[in-house]
């Protein structure tokens, strides 16, 4: 390929600025080698063009094949594509061959088409292969096994990966990417799931992230068993900052405050939430209170949100040392209003986008369904869809799930093909359904042939193929019919994906059958029996309440809000830290909002069965 095809090449894609290098300007390939290893793929994918419009030959193949693989990764997979397809590659040169592979690896992850970047990976390369590359195909694999939920696989792969580094900001981000691969299994999980001694550096690394979830609230204990840990793993290459971040940890940095406030609606609409919601957080008071000083008192702030003010200071002149709540969301932006919040406050929902008020010491932990419509777009785009249908009923509640799953769809890249509501009051959801498949436009268009022909013909309705997946925004009445209905128009082989409104929480696998291959994320409280999940439901099952059965996520609630206090201040200072509990695996973003990571599981025979490894 001449110079002059390659840059029209380049414009065409859009890259401007990819022009041939101006004088003065400092490009090299070993530092666009090493911004590409950084993940700055679009700065690397325009060096890469830069360069390569100045060679020629073997040098200029390496350059457009590093630029296809860049832009790949750059989300520009069909100029990926064509710039692979006009670069020439001798058979026989190994060097040249090598690059091939890789490109076509970032190019099948670009089209997040896992399984096929593993194909392509699956023999190593050669020894004397650069470092460089080494350290690309197991970084290669370890995003493919991310992409399909094999925790486990990556971080094998990201082990492996990090005897090819020299970088030390690349060893610290590879090293802290285990470390959110692991943690994100469950203590049990990664228990059963050690590999067998001698020890290795993979069942070193699940080891000391099992001691961290265990002994997270309990810094003396945890420093002890790092240093027996130490003794077993003496040569294990963990960075002495990650291990700092673990022994140096105080009694003092772990929340057990004396005196804690539960502000809670005990009255008027919201006063079964509340109780649900009290029933669980006493219980984890009385099953695991770490501090026998502790207190709780519990305040009835009703349903009108203008009176959590008065209630919350009433708390502190109380000597509240900790505040839990309010639930109601009303009352949630009433608080964040207030000029100044004395004491740390976890607030039980969350405030809206456009609600920018920030407290430093207001916490915000809630089960949002919108937040659950937002990690079905995100796990669906990781399995490899591009095209959605989605089925919401009819009201407010459909319409702020759409919302939520349309802004995060759209950005992350994805189409909305149709959209469609229902009444959920109904029994028969065929209008929708068929709107929603294009079922409806297949039979006028029936009538009309027939109309012309004036006589019946043989007709099989056929619906859109242009459809990769479903969401279905239901509860169990409904989604238990639509399941059925979506396979009685030709609908059988498309994925449906929803959020945990769709199960009950009680196993009923007879009823529960016509939802088979269904997805859904839900709580590791209510999927205890399905998963390695190792919580408190065993040793309270008998003991939860009325309500807490009624209500058992919003019961969960209340279990990890009274658990997660003491664990606040370790993830406000360790990003990469979890909390596993009931209603998920905890982080804590930068706006203090607790995010609940869901546990995924598909209906077989009627009932959940887990999805990725690490939930076995």
């Amino acid at each position: 390929m001449n110079v002059r095809a390659l840059f029209l090449l380049f414009l065409l894609f859009g890259f401007v600025g990819c022009t041939a290098i101006q004088p003065g300007q400092e490009i090299s390939a070993d530092k666009t080698e090493a911004l590409f290893s950084k993940g700055q793929y679009d700065q690397a994918a325009k060096d890469f063009m830069s360069l390569a419009q100045a060679a020629s030959g073997n040098q200029q193949t390496y350059l457009q094949l590093r630029a296809a693989a860049a832009l790949a990764r750059s989300e520009h997979v069909a100029q990926a594509k064509q710039l692979l397809q006009a670069t020439p590659v001798a058979p026989n040169d190994t060097f040249d061959q090598m690059l091939l592979v890789l490109t076509k690896a970032h190019i099948a992850m670009g089209e997040r088409l896992p399984n096929d970047a593993l194909q392509l990976l699956a023999t190593p390369l050669p020894t004397n292969t650069p470092q460089l590359y080494q350290a690309e195909f197991y970084k290669l694999r370890a995003d493919a096994h991310t992409m399909l939920g094999n925790r486990l696989d990556t971080a094998r792969e990201l082990v492996e990966r990090e005897k090819h580094l020299s970088d030390p900001d690349l060893i610290k981000s590879n090293q802290e990417a285990i470390w959110a691969a692991l943690a994100s299994m469950s203590e049990r999980s990664l228990q059963m799931l050690r590999t067998a001694p001698p020890p290795d550096i993979l069942s070193g690394w699940m080891e000391l992230v099992q001691l961290a979830k265990v002994y997270q609230l309990s810094p003396i204990r945890l420093k002890q068993e790092i240093l027996a840990w130490q003794q077993k793993y003496p040569n294990h290459p963990v960075s002495p900052e990650i291990l700092a971040a673990l022994t140096e940890r105080k009694p003092e940095d772990v929340a057990y405050p004396d005196r804690v406030a539960l502000l809670l609606p005990l009255s008027g609409k919201f006063a079964n939430a509340g109780e649900a919601l009290r029933d669980g957080f006493t219980a984890a008071y009385y099953t695991r209170r770490p501090n026998p000083n502790q207190r709780i008192r519990i305040y009835d702030v009703g349903e009108d949100p203008s009176k959590v003010k008065e209630v919350y200071k009433k708390a502190i002149q109380d000597g509240a040392q900790f505040v839990v709540g309010p639930l109601d969301k009303e009352a949630v932006q009433t608080l964040a209003q207030m000029d100044d919040l004395p004491v740390p406050t976890l607030a039980l929902n969350y405030l809206s986008d456009e609600d920018q008020t920030l407290h430093a010491n207001m916490y915000q932990f809630g089960l949002s369904p919108e937040d659950e419509a937002r990690q079905v777009a995100e796990r669906t785009w990781l399995d490899g869809h591009v095209n959605a249908g989605v089925l919401v009923p009819a009201g407010p509640w459909g319409e702020r799930i759409y919302a939520a799953f349309q802004q995060r769809w759209i950005q992350l890249g994805g189409h909305i093909v149709e959209m469609q509501t229902y009444d959920a009051t109904k029994n028969d959801f065929s209008q929708p359904i068929k709107a929603l498949l294009n079922i409806d436009d297949s039979q006028a268009r029936y009538r009309r042939i027939a109309t012309i022909l004036k006589r019946d013909i043989k007709f099989t309705p056929r619906r859109r193929m242009d459809i990769d997946f479903i969401f279905l925004a239901a509860f169990p009445r409904q989604a238990r019919q639509i399941r059925p209905q979506l396979k009685f128009y030709q609908a059988s082989d498309v994925p449906v994906y929803s959020t945990s409104h769709v199960f009950t929480g009680v196993l009923n696998q007879e009823r529960d059958r016509d939802m088979d291959g269904l997805e859904f994320g839900d709580m590791p409280w209510v999927l205890a029996e399905s998963t390695a999940h190792r919580g408190m439901r065993a040793d309270i099952e008998n003991e939860i309440t009325d309500a807490g059965n009624a209500l058992q996520r919003i019961y969960a609630l209340g279990i990890d809000a009274f658990n997660i206090i003491g664990a606040l201040n370790t993830l406000r200072a360790y990003p990469y830290e979890r909390y596993d509990g009931e209603t998920g695996s905890l982080s804590l973003d930068n706006r203090l909002r607790v995010q609940r990571q869901l546990t995924w599981v598909k209906f077989r025979s009627g009932r959940p069965v887990p999805i990725d490894q690490g939930n076995m």
